[in-house]
């Protein structure tokens, strides 16, 4: 089997013009292409400046990742939200696995996790009996170190991003409005509105927008998109209040009885919880969706659907909503693009919007950044809506399944799953299968994206471990060290593995090459992994664990690989050899500096 992958690989790996560059060699021609492009700076000189490089429309979660990933690139960015403060009611409840491992490349995640509270799964009640449900304990997630649901409110997350936001020197500009956008080849021309009055003396004008302006938003009207779909018929009452039952308050619960549907989701302990049940008030009267939520109202209907004692008391803040299922039909248009939101909106089922949107900021910004700092082709832009706009499909078919499997149901469909149900989900409960599945599913770590010019398989001689485009695994290293220490700071990384011993000529030539890749600057970290014949050296991340090499499919006792990481988190390109040459081509379509370098190569080869 494994000569059969070596010929696939091999057959499939493009026609090597060179063997590996020496270090001198490269460091030769990054200095010569670094001199050509500042001789080009100094005789074009700079026009057409811009109040900033983006602007990101909207202060919610994904406007304020995505502003807090691009200021890391030092991307001028400008963050602007039509509401005079930040929202004290939140929504959005879970942070799941991939969020927390996102937050974490940015050093956020102990702040996050020490606001939120863990949850190791759900457990379902039906007609008042708990019936069983998931154990994310039993998931045998080995691949990220967040093996739960983290139910910290949207309102906790927007406060962080704001924090970590001001430490860079970003503060979002209250009270304005956009009014319109123009778009030119090179620059978008904002009309804006601060504190009801118009701006006249200038528009803003920058290199992209970015509308992050939720589900109204007026950067997709301006763009000239539809969001396409339909609102379901049910609507929902929600509180975050104090909770008095009979059950503790750590577990994501839901109930389910006849054609009701309560949740229950753990917040502050016994302090503070949200719950939310089906609203089944009359709708023939037009001010009902805007009446008051009273508690007495959503207490009445929790008792019917839990069919259980509950008390409500002490109340944060109440709401009646009602769910859309929308979705664009492109996430992008010129020099504009759509996150969150304003991009999907969907049922609450599974947690995953706000999940989604923190994603989609998390692809937009390093290409954004790449292009505007690194000299990236402006094509990179287009995988953004290639690569999110599926995801945003594949979230509304799951969410909408969801929900239709437990929450929609009438007659002897809820009679049925009434009937039914406990059996099934006990059956569930029993076997560990869909434990692992569901918590995959949930958490996002199972997301890929396909291959494509920017994700790449160039050599394989195993089909274990991740491939281009799929999540990079944690794994551990050493007893001080996991692959995710490594994998900070939301930049694309250069990772060499060995599972070979290497010699210290071995380490002083792999060290030289990923040196001379990480001398071009431009957000690249570059690091040396595996075993080593010697002493331990500083320059290798020593590993006494098999685990990173069973995870990176490095299956073999001398075999080897090179991996790209894209701050996303995702793999960008594979070989499973040492061959920097090829490394360097392909970065080469990321980094101007390294492209530069490429030309310089083949016009000194010719």
């Amino acid at each position: 089997m494994r000569g059969f992958l070596e010929g696939l690989g091999k057959a499939k790996a493009p026609a090597r013009s060179a063997t590996n560059l020496t270090a001198m060699e490269v460091d030769g021609w990054r200095w010569a292409a670094d001199a050509a492009r500042r001789e080009s700076l100094a005789t074009t000189g700079k026009t057409d400046v811009a109040d900033c490089e983006v602007l990101v429309v909207g202060a919610g979660p994904s406007g304020l990742m995505t502003a807090a990933l691009l200021v890391r690139q030092g991307v001028k960015v400008r963050v602007v939200d039509a509401n005079t403060g930040p929202a004290v009611e939140s929504r959005a409840f879970a942070v799941q696995a991939r969020t927390v491992e996102l937050f974490r490349s940015i050093g956020l995640a102990d702040e996050l996790l020490r606001r939120g509270v863990v949850t190791s799964g759900i457990k379902f009640h039906i007609k008042g009996k708990d019936v069983g449900g998931l154990d994310f304990d039993r998931s045998r997630a080995t691949t990220t170190p967040y093996q739960f649901i983290l139910m910290a409110p949207q309102a906790e997350v927007e406060e962080l991003l704001l924090q970590d936001l001001a430490r860079h020197g970003v503060i979002v500009e209250r009270g304005t409005r956009l009014v319109s956008l123009t778009q030119s080849e090179t620059k978008v021309t904002a009309q804006l509105v601060r504190n009801g009055h118009l701006e006249r003396d200038r528009a803003l004008t920058c290199r992209y927008v970015v509308g992050a302006d939720g589900a109204h938003s007026t950067v997709r009207k301006q763009l000239g998109l539809t969001f396409d779909g339909s609102p379901y018929l049910q609507r929902y009452l929600l509180a975050d209040c104090r909770v008095e039952w009979p059950f503790d308050h750590s577990h994501f619960r839901v109930f389910m009885k006849g054609d009701r549907i309560g949740l229950f989701l753990p917040l502050q302990g016994s302090a503070v919880s949200r719950v939310m049940a089906t609203d089944l008030s009359p709708r023939d009267d037009s001010t009902t969706d805007r009446a008051p939520v009273t508690l007495e109202q959503l207490q009445k209907d929790l008792r019917e659907a839990m069919n259980v004692p509950v008390t409500l008391s002490e109340p944060v803040w109440t709401s009646r909503y009602q769910v859309n299922l929308r979705q664009v039909e492109r996430y992008r248009v010129g020099r504009g693009f759509l996150v969150g939101d304003a991009a999907h909106i969907h049922s609450p089922a599974g947690g995953q919007g706000m999940n989604t949107g923190l994603h989609d900021a998390a692809n937009l910004a390093w290409k954004l950044g790449a292009v505007l700092r690194n000299g990236a082709a402006p094509a990179l832009l287009d995988t953004y809506a290639e690569e999110r706009h599926p995801v945003g499909v594949q979230l509304l078919r799951f969410t909408d399944r969801l929900y239709k499997a437990a929450a929609d149901l009438r007659s002897w469909q809820a009679w049925f799953r009434d009937t039914v149900g406990p059996f099934l989900v006990a059956r569930m409960s029993a076997t560990p299968l869909p434990h692992r599945k569901a918590f995959q599913r949930l958490s996002q770590i199972s997301l890929a994206y396909p291959a494509s010019e920017y994700n790449v398989n160039e050599l394989l001689y195993s089909l274990k471990g991740p491939l281009a485009g799929q999540r990079a695994p944690d794994a551990t290293l050493s007893t001080e060290r996991q692959m995710f220490d490594l994998l900070q700071g939301y930049q694309l990384q250069v990772v060499a593995l060995s599972r070979k011993h290497l010699s210290e000529a071995e380490i002083t030539e792999h060290t030289a090459q990923l040196r001379s890749i990480a001398a071009f600057g431009g957000n690249i970290a570059t690091h040396l992994v595996g075993r080593v014949a010697c002493r331990r050296d500083d320059r290798v991340e020593y590993v006494d664990s098999p685990q990173v090499f069973e995870h990176y499919g490095l299956t073999e006792p001398d075999s080897q690989a090179l991996y790209i990481v894209r701050p996303d988190g995702h793999i960008a390109w594979r070989m499973d050899e040492l061959d920097y040459d090829s490394c360097r081509r392909f970065l080469s379509k990321l980094h101007g500096g390294i492209a530069a370098c490429e030309e310089y190569r083949q016009a000194a080869a010719a």
